[in-house]
């Protein structure tokens, strides 16, 4: 079977997922704009990301030329909305299959809301799915707020490989010389994005409680996709609270070195005020890492308060209290770690994930036709405006 694949080529998820389906045997093309990661088993083409109503003219007539030359079974798409779901709706092509991962269907997770156009993006590719591949059941609802999607959503996880997240004694280890932390250093990890939906500064005000209790304790925060002002806000509060010697900040992290980082830490927290089920809750369980998760509903398809996490309200003096508990109590944090990878090998393993994805897929093109959709020159119009403007 040939997929082209539209999404992010600098997102490891697409790539990672889109190399488990090649590994699997189906051929791939990843058809993108900007900067690729390295995809081994999979072709690329990408283009500049457009500036303008010229430069995305071009991006289009490149990327239809990308899609079609490939003369793929489907097309399947790693977010619904974006510029490169605009793409995806110009091309025609069908059946066309998409991901639906969270900030696609969640308005709360973008400061502001979405906007009308980029609503309207998001509605127009949930209609016109021949399938939805939905990272949880908590999206459901989300998602049939835009449209109606009826029996084509299917719940598919995009769980982990059990060979590259494990517990990893010699990576953790190496983090914690490079932390340059005692061995009996309690290390409480954020491996968020370091923007406000994440609550970072909840977390930092929380531990300030914590390291009064715990002279060991150290809060190790990444940065990935940092938002410079609120990095700013953060520092400046990590001063405030004299925390400066008790707080790292270690820029976004390769994807590979997590596994040992997740393996040096004595608790994750992962307090957002929006979410969907993150790779991240994924690969900190699979590492044995325990869990102080924010009170969210999406956390329970894959958890359970008391059991295989701890969950906390999403204020500071909650989060101060959970971390107390998990920092004080290493039977708790043992059995929480036990608990959490039965959890995460039982919901969430990329194997099987990729044999459902491939079946999805198959049954799809068996029972949709691959000829293009009825042309809409006003819906074309308004996606290219959608094109422009993203």
């Amino acid at each position: 079977m040939r997929v082209a694949i539209i999404g992010n080529g600098q997102s490891v998820h697409v790539v990672g997922r889109s190399a488990a389906l090649a590994a699997r045997g189906l051929t791939m093309r990843l058809v993108t704009l900007g900067p690729v990661l390295p995809a081994p088993g999979i072709e690329v083409r990408t283009r500049p990301i457009p500036r303008g109503p010229v430069a995305a003219a071009r991006a289009l007539l490149g990327f239809l030329r990308d899609v079609r030359s490939f003369q793929p079974d489907l097309l399947h798409l790693h977010y619904a909305g974006g510029r490169l779901g605009s793409l995806a709706l110009l091309s025609g092509i069908r059946p066309m299959i998409i991901n639906v991962v969270g900030g696609d269907v969640l308005p709360e997770q973008h400061p502001g809301g979405l906007s009308r156009m980029a609503r309207r993006t998001t509605r127009r590719l949930l209609e016109r799915a021949d399938a939805l591949l939905v990272k949880s059941d908590r999206l459901l609802p989300a998602a049939a707020d835009f449209a109606e999607i009826g029996s084509k959503a299917h719940i598919v996880r995009w769980g982990i490989d059990p060979g590259d997240f494990f517990p990893d004694p010699a990576g953790a280890e190496a983090w914690r010389r490079r932390l340059k932390v005692d061995d009996d250093a309690l290390l409480v990890l954020s491996p968020r994005l370091l923007r406000p939906l994440y609550n970072i500064h909840l977390i930092v005000q929380a531990f300030a409680e914590v390291a009064r209790m715990h002279s060991h304790a150290v809060l190790v925060l990444a940065e990935y996709g940092a938002d410079e002002g609120y990095r700013r806000e953060i520092e400046g509060l990590i001063d405030a609270l004299g925390l400066r010697e008790r707080v790292r900040l270690i820029g976004a992290v390769p994807h590979g070195e997590m596994r040992g980082l997740y393996s040096a830490t004595t608790t994750v927290v992962m307090t957002p005020a929006s979410d969907g089920l993150p790779q991240s809750l994924f690969e900190a369980l699979a590492c044995g890492a325990p869990l102080l998760l924010g009170r969210l509903t999406g956390y329970s398809e894959i958890v359970e308060d008391g059991r295989s996490a701890v969950f906390v309200d999403l204020d500071a003096a909650s989060i101060a209290q959970g971390l107390g508990r998990m920092l004080g109590d290493a039977l708790l944090r043992a059995s929480l770690a036990r608990e959490g990878r039965i959890a995460i090998s039982r919901k969430a393993s990329l194997p099987d994930d990729v044999e459902r994805v491939v079946g999805i897929f198959e049954a799809t093109v068996r029972a949709q036709p691959r000829e293009p959709r009825r042309l809409d020159p006003l819906g074309a119009l308004l996606d290219l405006v959608a094109l422009a403007s993203a």
